[in-house]
């Protein structure tokens, strides 16, 4: 990946732990709340996974606008590849180019690693981005619903 990658009015880089107040607010957008401190240590754990990229657009002081989280794995039934597991640009901040320049940047890493495929789930509910990703040769490949059972422990909503 590029590192600092600039255009006019945002600069995409790797988020770094002082991003994790910034990034709990973008959070609360997607609609997945997190405190302060919970977020420094996620943003920890992320960045200590090889396997795990986070990215921010961060704007001209260097606040963070929006963040990307892209995950890779071996599947078994699709091979090796690289899911956008999270994506938000601050709602003031959108039809700027933001998401397109993160997406480019987790694309950059996918193909850094040697994925064999890019992919993104997006909740039904986000309608804005199921133009979003075909707009960037995203092409949908299936509609599935989503379990969750809580362990012990789970603080997730």
């Amino acid at each position: 990946m590029n590192e600092g990658t600039e255009t006019k009015t945002f600069t995409v880089r790797r988020a770094l732990e002082q991003d994790a107040n910034a990034i709990a607010r973008l959070s609360v957008e997607l609609g997945y709340p997190a405190t302060r401190e919970t977020m420094r240590e996620r943003i920890r754990a992320i960045s200590a996974s090889t396997a795990d990229l986070l990215v921010v657009a961060a704007d001209p002081s260097g606040e963070p606008v929006g963040w990307l989280q892209a995950h890779a794995a071996q599947l078994n039934e699709s091979g090796f590849r690289v899911e956008i597991v999270g994506l938000i640009v601050a709602t003031a901040a959108r039809r700027k180019g933001i998401g397109r320049s993160l997406v480019a940047a987790a694309e950059r890493w996918a193909k850094s690693i040697r994925a064999q495929a890019i992919i993104v789930r997006s909740n039904i509910q986000r309608t804005s981005s199921h133009a979003f990703y075909p707009a960037l040769n995203f092409s949908a490949t299936k509609t599935q619903n989503v379990y969750r059972k809580s362990l012990p422990g789970d603080v997730a909503p």
